[in-house]
């Protein structure tokens, strides 16, 4: 296994220690916009490249909608760099870009999934950016900022990540690729969410954990453009295993029940034309709809099979 060759060694410390982002070597011409859009000041969509390598670098994971809306915003508002080595040199010197990317690393996800010492932090850092142990000299100069102070654990994830996109050792290719398709395939995964219950379905640590997993199964020689089953296959996961909102159980309540149970005349005082009515009533609605099948009454306003399967899914999840 090729090592992180000296020129590029010398070319991290020297943005992590004087702020020199990135060295010396430069994408060659185009590259830097072809691959991360317009230059600062670009609309808000130019920055989901480098939300997605900040979501990938810190939680292992694609973006959901809401944070790749939110940090999309932030970045925008703060006119942050688009391209991650500009990012990355902006952290030296712009206090809100650090305290953005801060809020990654130090966050609880970002905790669980990098933890114990120096040591086992850079070696989960590894396996989660590049799929790989640390080679004897990446290990070593990294180990050495970490210990040193040089590089903060806040940063270190999307600081060698950056690295990595610009090492040019027959090692680094492979992981510039991979951390290239792991992007791509996070892009895709995203977009992919395009209606309110797929986005909904990705929400909390086992969907996490899910979208972790299948980004874990690209590789370098991996093609992000044959992905779409499989992405299409991990949505469908989210979707069986998440607990559906108040908002939608009280859509199918009010499409299906309100004809019988809503105002004083409702059967046995049962009125569920209130947010509390559902709530209160949810053991017989439950016992109702999804045990008995008995409701609505000879299933006079079609009701059907997934909603009842909603209604279940909502009921045995805690009701929230």
């Amino acid at each position: 296994m090729q090592s992180i060759p000296a020129i590029l060694l010398s070319c991290l410390a020297a943005a992590l220690l004087a702020g020199c982002g990135g060295g010396n070597e430069q994408p060659a011409p185009g590259a830097r916009t072809a691959a991360h859009g317009a230059p600062q000041g670009a609309p808000a969509i130019d920055y989901q490249e480098v939300v997605q390598q900040l979501y990938v670098a810190y939680f292992g994971r694609a973006a959901d909608t809401g944070g790749l809306a939110n940090f999309t915003a932030q970045m925008e508002a703060l006119g942050a760099p688009v391209a991650i080595q500009d990012l990355n040199f902006a952290y030296t010197n712009n206090a809100s870009v650090r305290a953005l990317i801060d809020s990654f690393g130090n966050s609880a996800e970002s905790a669980a999934l990098y933890s114990g010492d120096n040591e086992a932090f850079l070696i989960a850092i590894y396996a989660n950016v590049l799929n790989r142990v640390p080679d004897a000299e990446g290990k070593a100069y990294w180990l050495a900022a970490l210990n040193g102070g040089g590089l903060t654990r806040a940063r270190a994830s999307f600081t060698i990540m950056a690295g990595a996109l610009i090492n040019t050792s027959a090692q680094g290719l492979l992981d510039a690729q991979l951390v290239r398709n792991r992007i791509a395939v996070a892009r895709a995964f995203t977009s992919a969410l395009d209606t309110q219950a797929e986005a909904g379905a990705y929400s909390g640590d086992a969907a996490a954990a899910a979208v972790r997993g299948m980004l874990a199964g690209v590789t370098a020689a991996s093609d992000p453009n044959a992905y779409g089953p499989i992405i299409d296959a991990t949505i469908a996961q989210l979707l069986a295993a998440a607990v559906p909102s108040f908002d939608t159980v009280r859509g199918i309540v009010q499409a299906r029940c309100l004809a019988c149970h809503a105002g004083a005349g409702a059967p046995n005082g049962v009125r569920l034309d209130s947010d509390a009515g559902i709530r209160n009533r949810a053991p017989d609605i439950y016992l109702q709809v999804v045990v008995l099948q008995a409701m609505p009454l000879g299933n006079q306003t079609g009701m059907t099979n997934a909603e009842r399967d909603i209604i279940k899914r909502w009921f045995e999840g805690g009701t929230p």
